[in-house]
């Protein structure tokens, strides 16, 4: 029996993302355009895949979606956030210490969250995901959080041109993740360990 993709990860409608010029709607980002990364500055995005569909076939998921004013690790998140389910985000927590031995890791969204569903959002329209193509697997800022760029097994999944295929080191098996990517089995170590209400914003880091 053929294994099921990984969830698909990708950025939603009115994402704001970081860059050198400031907070910039994610479908306004073009190749060239500079985001800010936590590990290594401003960084050019080489290429930006617009999906209206998965890479294999079928309709998209809901996005997660967090909202300008919810509470996010230092207080109010100052921009607009839709991700979809299987998108990483950078979390703090001691059991992170504990149990993998490191600050900080990346977890899918929808292996973290306790949310058993998207939230219906009225205001959204029509569902693309934005899929940030750099040199490396990044770690930059989007609704004032810290979130990752499209990483090696999505990359894999695409159909990258052959320049980016060249200028991108995602699908070199040697290249390093940026950080610890957690597993579905131990995102949910993470999870357990929290007390009930704790959020995921509280989770991720800032």
């Amino acid at each position: 029996m053929t294994e099921s993709p990984e969830p698909i990860s990708g950025l939603g409608p009115g994402t704001m993302v970081l860059t050198l010029e400031g907070d910039m709607p994610i479908e306004w980002l073009a190749p060239g355009d500079k985001v800010m990364t936590r590990d290594h500055g401003a960084m050019p995005v080489l290429h930006i895949c617009r999906l209206r569909k998965l890479p294999e076939g079928g309709a998209l998921p809901a996005p997660m979606r967090f909202q300008p004013g919810e509470l996010g690790p230092q207080g109010e998140l100052q921009g607009k956030l839709r991700v979809a389910p299987g998108h990483r985000g950078l979390i703090r927590h001691g059991a992170i210490r504990q149990n993998f031995g490191c600050e900080e890791a990346l977890v899918r969204f929808c292996d973290i969250s306790r949310r058993n569903r998207a939230r219906k959002d009225p205001t959204m329209g029509g569902l693309t995901y934005h899929l940030i193509i750099m040199e490396h697997h990044e770690v930059i800022n989007a609704g004032s959080l810290w979130i990752e760029t499209t990483g090696p097994d999505m990359a894999a999944r695409l159909d990258l041109p052959d320049a980016v295929r060249r200028a991108t080191r995602l699908l070199d098996p040697e290249t390093p993740e940026p950080r610890r990517c957690l597993t579905r089995q131990e995102a949910r170590l993470i999870r357990d360990t929290c007390p009930q209400e704790t959020s995921l914003l509280d989770l991720l880091s800032a």
